[in-house]
C-alpha cells in the first residue's frame, strides 16, 4: 500500500500553486488558519480536527495525538480546503441560516445534477434521528431547533453549516435539508458550496455506528 498521500489531481494544481504563492500573513488573517513556518504550511481546524496543508507537497495532513500524519482524502475534502483557503474572506458568520433557493443563483444552480447531495443521508438517518444525532456529535455537532433533529457544524472557523432532519412517519417520508449561513457566498462560490456539502455529508456518514 502506498504511504505518498500526495494531492495528484491535476484539476486540483493550479489551487496548490496559488496557494504556494499567496503570503501566509493574508491567509491567516482571512481564514484563521495559523502559519507554521518550520513546516512551512497552514493549520486549520476542520470539523472538529486539526489538519496541516503543506502547498510544497501539495498534502494535507491530519493531527494524531503530538503529530500530523498523512492520511487518504476524497477529492471533495482537498478542493473545498484550497478553496477555503484561497477563496475566504474576512468576518464572521451571521448566524442567520438560509436554504439554498436564497442564495444568489442557488435556485437554478441547485437542482439535476447539482441537487445537493442529501439523499444518501437521508435513507441512513429517516428512521434513526439518534444515530443521526451522535454522527453530527462526532464531527463537533450543536443541535439547533429546526426540524425533528438539526445541527450546526463548524466546518471552517468562518463557515458553519447546519443539516436539517425530519424524520419519517406514517404520513410523510424522511426528508434532509441543509442551511447555510447567510455569509457563505463570501467564501465559496455555488460549485464550491456543492463540494462542501458532498464532503460534509460523506463525513456524516462516515461517522455513523457501524
Amino acid at each position: 500500500m502506498t504511504t505518498d498521500h500526495q494531492d495528484k489531481k491535476t484539476t486540483h494544481a493550479i489551487y496548490w500553486e496559488a496557494l504556494g504563492k499567496s503570503h501566509p500573513e493574508e491567509i491567516c488573517q482571512r481564514t484563521e488558519a495559523i502559519y507554521d513556518e518550520l513546516r512551512r504550511g497552514y493549520v486549520l481546524p476542520i470539523l472538529n480536527q486539526s489538519y496541516m496543508i503543506l502547498p510544497e507537497e501539495q498534502k494535507i495532513l491530519l493531527r494524531s495525538g503530538e503529530a500530523f500524519e498523512e492520511e487518504h482524502f476524497r477529492d471533495n475534502f482537498y478542493l473545498m480546503v484550497l478553496l477555503y483557503l484561497l477563496n475566504a474572506k474576512g468576518g464572521k458568520p451571521a448566524n442567520n441560516w438560509i436554504g439554498e433557493k436564497e442564495l444568489t443563483g442557488g435556485v437554478t444552480f441547485f437542482r439535476g445534477p447539482h441537487a445537493l447531495p442529501v439523499e444518501e443521508i437521508r435513507q441512513t438517518f429517516g428512521k434513526d434521528a439518534e444515530g443521526f444525532s451522535r454522527a453530527a456529535i462526532r464531527l463537533g455537532g450543536v443541535e439547533i431547533l429546526f426540524g425533528d433533529k438539526a445541527f450546526a457544524l463548524t466546518v471552517f472557523p468562518r463557515v458553519p453549516l447546519a443539516y436539517v432532519l425530519w424524520k419519517e412517519d406514517q404520513e410523510f417520508p424522511a426528508r434532509v435539508t441543509v442551511l447555510f449561513d447567510a455569509t457563505i457566498q463570501k467564501h465559496f462560490s455555488l460549485d464550491g458550496i456543492w463540494c462542501l456539502v458532498a464532503e460534509v455529508g460523506q463525513r456524516l456518514l462516515d461517522a455513523r455506528e457501524r
